[in-house]
């Protein structure tokens, strides 16, 4: 028995093509008597329109292109997560590309989206080169959305995580469980999201009247963190609050802790005389699932930038559209 057509509903209906495509699409002034009847000869017919014909007829793609560097990376996996619960709600498929985000890498993959007619591109990349792989997917009308942990990116669309909010959210909870000596570990000194997380850390404890102790904070610079962390815990005892910038910041801690005999809980500034190490992590909750229970974390939300991604996306706009995802803490 062959599958009936948008003919076969437009014949029962008694009315055109044109008018069955645009009760579908909910475009045009169709009354709502015609549109109750169009749905009820669906039902009785089992009609199922092809959503990917439909697409093609307006000249759009049932493709959504998205470009990270690597798809190992637990903050990535977790976006792509995000677009991929949106868009294969509204039957889209992801072609999903690594690049060394090279400018030839990038170009590369951006060639190969447009190849394939994507409806839109999602780029896990903010940096100088965002504005060459604009002006190519401007050229060939393709949406571009950026997505980041930071960016400072402008005339772009993107979405990012407010990296100094959620080292303020991490400070104020650390000094208000009566810790005052902290420290910041980890991240690149040219990182964005390190300046801006330790804009937000600097901050409060400026409202607090501590001191920004530079010797308290060390970056991920050397192949030697681990060194670098056991230094700081041996010079500086006193030191018992961490906030770590990544997955190799927060497990170099822990190995130093254990090295000195130093105890990671989440019971606050018990004693001066055996200090306990207390860790607030930015790395994402699939890279410490293994020490969840004797760490804190900040949530990015990463999964959620993917779905504001998405969205965008399908909102179909050039304008641009920055939105910041606001993070949490996550204690127990």
């Amino acid at each position: 028995m062959r599958k009936p057509t948008i003919n076969d509903v437009a014949k029962h209906a008694n009315v055109s093509v044109t008018t069955v495509s645009l009760a579908l699409s909910g475009k045009g002034r169709i009354s709502d008597v015609t549109v109750q009847k169009i749905n009820q000869v669906i039902d009785q017919l089992g009609y199922v329109r092809n959503k990917n014909a439909a697409r093609l007829r307006s000249g759009q793609s049932a493709i959504i292109g998205v470009i990270v560097r690597d798809i190992r990376d637990a903050f990535y996996a977790s976006i792509i997560t995000g677009i991929n619960e949106v868009f294969s709600k509204q039957d889209y498929i992801l072609f999903l590309l690594q690049s060394d985000m090279t400018k030839e890498g990038l170009l590369k993959s951006v060639n190969s989206l447009i190849e394939q007619d994507v409806s839109g591109i999602i780029l896990g990349y903010s940096g100088i080169l965002t504005y060459d792989i604009k002006t190519i997917t401007d050229k060939h009308k393709i949406p571009l959305v950026i997505v980041a942990q930071s960016s400072s990116l402008s005339n772009i669309s993107q979405i990012c995580s407010d990296n100094r909010l959620g080292a303020e959210l991490a400070t104020e909870y650390f000094i208000g469980k009566g810790y005052r000596q902290i420290a910041y570990l980890g991240g690149r000194t040219n990182s964005l999201t390190r300046a801006e997380r330790l804009a937000g850390f600097g901050h409060i404890l400026a409202k607090h009247g501590l001191k920004f102790r530079s010797e308290w904070i060390i970056p991920n610079e050397r192949p030697e963190l681990l060194d670098d962390v056991s230094f700081l815990l041996k010079q500086h005892p006193n030191v018992t609050a961490f906030l770590c910038h990544d997955t190799s910041a927060t497990l170099s801690l822990i190995l130093s802790a254990s090295k000195f005999g130093r105890t990671i809980g989440k019971g606050g500034l018990v004693s001066y005389l055996e200090p306990q190490v207390e860790i607030m992590s930015f790395a994402t909750q699939a890279e410490i699932q293994m020490a969840k229970n004797l760490i804190s974390y900040v949530d990015n939300k990463p999964i959620e930038i993917g779905r504001q991604a998405a969205y965008t996306l399908l909102r179909k706009q050039f304008t641009i559209e920055q939105i910041i995802i606001s993070p949490e803490l996550v204690i127990d």
